[in-house]
């Protein structure tokens, strides 16, 4: 009987840790490129902080409705907030076709963050990242200037 009460617990508790509510899961696709990205936060991490992860799958020799079936590439990013949106935006002539992963801070403030990425047909990179910036804030314009930025630096 312990044995038995012992595994209940044990799938409960396990079971009770993966129903969280803050999770995000989204398929983006880069339809020019033949790419389609996975983002999703952190398994089993708590809402306020943790990673998620940026997967990149090849579409050019894949059938319909198989289009994660060919990974390519992938990166984490460590979070300070929950994942709240991904997308693609056009970043100017340095990102034309970027990723951008969106996060809100679980303070008062509601502060965003937002983190570009490229893709190739081999890797995913981050090209910019921006922070605390105000909930209402134009994100692809904030990425904008921090590409613009960094660009002046080299």
């Amino acid at each position: 009987m312990r044995v038995l009460l012992s595994a209940v617990a044990f799938v409960a508790a396990h079971h009770a840790q993966a129903a969280d509510d803050c999770s995000f899961v989204k398929k983006v696709a880069l339809p020019a490129r033949q790419q389609t990205i996975v983002v999703s936060s952190g398994v089993l991490e708590p809402c306020s902080t943790g990673s998620y992860a940026v997967r990149v799958y090849s579409t050019a020799n894949t059938a319909p409705g198989f289009d994660t079936d060919d990974y390519v590439s992938g990166a984490l990013h460590a979070r300070d907030g929950t994942v709240t949106d991904a997308f693609v935006a056009d970043l100017g002539a340095r990102a034309p076709h970027a990723l951008i992963v969106t996060t809100r801070s679980a303070g008062s403030g509601g502060y965003v963050g937002a983190q570009a990425y490229l893709t190739t047909t081999r890797a995913v990179t981050l090209v910019a990242s921006v922070d605390g910036l105000a909930p209402d804030a134009d994100v692809a314009a904030a990425l904008r200037r921090a590409l613009g930025a960094r660009r002046g630096t080299h």
